[in-house]
């Protein structure tokens, strides 16, 4: 079972997908998909920014919110996040809120993680990451 990450979510909303995510996305069964409530945060937030911001969340809605089982943040989600940055900025390797959240989400419910910004996560131990855009781990 998968938790996708923004920036595979919002790859169905461009002018030109990646043809291997949609792919993936569309061949996977839907009670595999799974996505934060993070996530949907940063959907928002970054079709807000968009000067045609009501059109690009229209698309959201229509296209992306109806794929995957939404997960809330809970107090382990919460707790476990928490403690992953900590470790991880006392170990000189810090990592971004958001990315902290979606690491402890997909660690708490045994799920792999499924990112484009693979680098963002690789000091997190014991984290299950795949790329569906069909590039090696080293590209963005």
């Amino acid at each position: 079972m998968y938790l996708l990450d923004t920036n595979v979510l919002s790859e169905v909303t461009r002018p030109r997908p990646n043809v291997a995510v949609v792919r993936r996305l569309f061949s996977t069964s839907p009670a595999a998909l799974f996505a934060s409530e993070m996530t949907r945060y940063e959907l928002r937030y970054g079709a807000a920014l968009h000067p045609e911001s009501e059109a690009i969340w229209a698309k959201v809605v229509q296209a992306i919110l109806p794929l995957p089982l939404w997960i809330p943040i809970d107090e382990s989600t919460a707790l476990a996040a928490g403690r992953l940055r900590a470790e991880l900025r006392r170990a000189g390797k810090p990592i971004e809120v958001q990315d902290a959240f979606l690491a402890a989400t997909a660690q708490t419910r045994d799920l792999v993680l499924v990112t484009r910004n693979v680098r963002h996560f690789e000091n997190v131990r014991g984290l299950a990451v795949e790329n569906w855009f069909g590039e090696s781990p080293g590209e963005p």
